[in-house]
């Protein structure tokens, strides 16, 4: 996507935030996915590949964990739900 199509999602994100808070509605946390990617030269496209792919599904980083051979990456989904 260039950086055209990037913004109307910006601003559409924005709007949905807007209706949400209207309607008194909460941003909850849906699905979580644990991600780990292994720093070896020959194996970190895998979970490189993982991340992205849930990047691109509407998933969030929430935090991420070195360890001795690579990065746990934890991602989260979010959806708006009535309080």
């Amino acid at each position: 996507m260039d950086k055209k199509e990037w913004k109307i999602i910006d601003d559409l994100k924005g709007k949905v935030q807007q209706i949400s808070e209207q309607q008194n509605m909460q941003k909850k946390l849906a699905h979580v996915k644990y991600v780990a990617v292994e720093l070896a030269y020959d194996h970190f496209e895998n979970g490189e590949n993982m991340v992205n792919d849930a990047l691109g599904h509407g998933y969030e980083v929430m935090e991420s964990w070195k360890t001795d051979s690579g990065i746990v990456v934890v991602l989260g989904r979010y959806r708006f739900g009535a309080v």
